[in-house]
């Protein structure tokens, strides 16, 4: 038999970043660092193999950000509303085109490496993030295979690059996706397709949302860290920017709201939700028979995706804290009825008791983030019990991770290449190595690209949870 492929996972890199309007210096300077590094890391690979293997190079998804790009307009389209006309044209098969011509014509000298590891006699997978979510479309997919032919790739390179829907499964070995599909703030409410069949255009999630409307009002923001804005923190912020400033910021955040609701109707559509829903279950048949696995497990681990927060208004209203607003109204509204119909003694007793009520229902409900990715750290070990593989890996959280599960088996995350506010240089430019051994578990590791080369990841940095990294140790099969 020959060799099997050693595997690199890398994941987020986020190329196209640097064309969201008004990016600032740091911005594109962090787009151009990380595309540096990894093209740095691409001729590395190319000319090196390990143990005379060729590579296969896993990218878990968004290697391009059409959410950041801006298209004003097409050939046979033109604006119609003045969202359009203000923000540029929806995210569609469409547009994706256009987004992909415009990152290659950025980013010449990564699709010129991408065709020269290719040609070298490896592989690329790219799996399809909810950045690059376009890439489901083949029309998207066709021109990226374009551009990477006019930066070198012959019809035999091109072969060894593949745009992959949703997973990539290696018997024995590793299970290694996205993981968009488990955080409400990024997933779709049937991620194999996305796209509203009324105009092709994709289905607003909270993630999109916020780049689109407040991204673009606030580009000095982290965009990828979503999950730690909150109504009040971005009022507070905008009050400290002026008067102008802040009538921007409010009203980015107002269009942010306006488009969650419209998200909403959709969910509720009746027929054009049953359009989405057969195609993604038909998708769902194809992809599974590619990926190879049985359909009904790739059922299974699709109903463990978590649905959007768009498709609940209870949740939009949490997120959107019209829940608190709801309780700060209501102890108002009862502290003057109060105050009106009752004795003063009466009325201010009847005022705490309405506080302490509002306090303790504060309480209850708990904090809800944006775009909460901790329900992620618990699929891995679901995955396990439906997939027989000791490795799963995610990318999505640009949160580099090592993380032992139940009963034998690892969860790593691959981090990302974009050394933006979060999570910074130290902790970005990990990869993860595994090199799969005849009748044995794979040997994995978790590294850095670092100095001009491949280095162990510093297993000091704290990664959370007390968790710590540990590279080379070989993960221990179950019995």
């Amino acid at each position: 038999m020959p060799p099997v492929d050693n595997i690199l996972v890398v994941s987020d890199l986020h190329f196209g970043e640097e064309l969201l309007p008004n990016a600032g210096i740091e911005r594109r300077r962090a787009v151009e660092i990380g595309g540096a590094a990894f093209r740095e890391f691409l001729q590395h690979h190319a000319v090196r193999r390990h143990d005379g293997r060729p590579w296969r190079l896993v990218i878990a998804g968004d290697l391009f950000d059409f959410m950041s790009v801006r298209v004003d307009r097409l050939e046979a389209r033109e604006p119609k509303t003045a969202d359009e006309r203000r923000f540029g044209l929806g995210r569609s098969a469409a547009t994706g085109v256009e987004r992909m011509k415009l990152i290659a014509a950025s980013q010449p000298l990564l699709f010129r490496e991408m065709a020269r590891f290719a040609a070298a006699g490896h592989a690329i997978d790219i799996i399809v993030g909810n950045h690059d979510v376009e890439l489901l479309a083949p029309e998207v997919a066709s021109e990226l295979h374009h551009q990477l032919s006019l930066h070198g790739a012959d019809a035999l390179t091109r072969t060894r690059i593949r745009v992959v829907p949703w997973f990539v499964y290696v018997p024995g070995v590793a299970w290694i996706e996205h993981g968009h599909v488990y955080d409400e703030g990024c997933s779709f409410e049937f991620n194999l397709a996305p796209m509203d069949p009324k105009d092709g255009n994709l289905i607003f999630n909270a993630d999109y949302a916020a780049i689109r409307y407040l991204g673009t009002a606030v580009p000095e923001l982290d965009p990828h860290a979503t999950e730690s804005w909150s109504f009040w923190g971005i009022m507070q912020y905008a009050l400290g920017q002026g008067i102008r400033p802040a009538g921007r910021i409010w009203l980015g955040y107002a269009r942010f709201v306006a488009s969650l609701f419209r998200a909403r109707r959709l969910h509720k559509s009746f027929k054009r939700r049953e359009r989405r829903r057969r195609e993604h279950r038909s998708r769902l048949v194809t992809v599974a028979e590619q990926g190879g696995i049985p359909v009904e497990t790739a059922q299974a681990v699709d109903r463990m995706a978590r649905a959007p927060l768009t498709a609940s208004v209870r949740r939009v209203g949490r997120l959107l804290m019209l829940d608190r607003l709801g309780l700060v109204v209501g102890v108002a509204l009862a502290a003057l009825v109060l105050l009106i119909l009752t004795p003063i003694g009466w009325a201010l007793l009847g005022i705490v008791i309405a506080i302490l009520g509002a306090m303790g229902i504060t309480k209850w409900l708990g904090t809800h983030l944006v775009t909460s990715q901790l329900p992620m750290r618990a699929i891995p070990q679901r995955l396990k019990k439906l997939i027989d593989v000791p490795l799963v890996v995610f990318g999505h959280t640009h949160d580099p991770r090592w993380q032992p599960l139940r009963g034998g088996g690892l969860y790593v995350n691959a981090g990302t290449w974009l050394p933006a506010t979060r999570p910074g240089l130290r902790r970005c430019f990990t990869h993860i190595l595994i090199q799969p051994q005849p009748d044995a578990a794979p040997v994995v590791e978790l590294r850095q690209w670092r100095d001009g080369t491949t280095q162990p990841f510093d297993a000091s940095a704290p990664l959370g949870a007390q968790v710590h990294t540990h590279p080379g140790i070989p993960i221990i099969p179950q019995p």
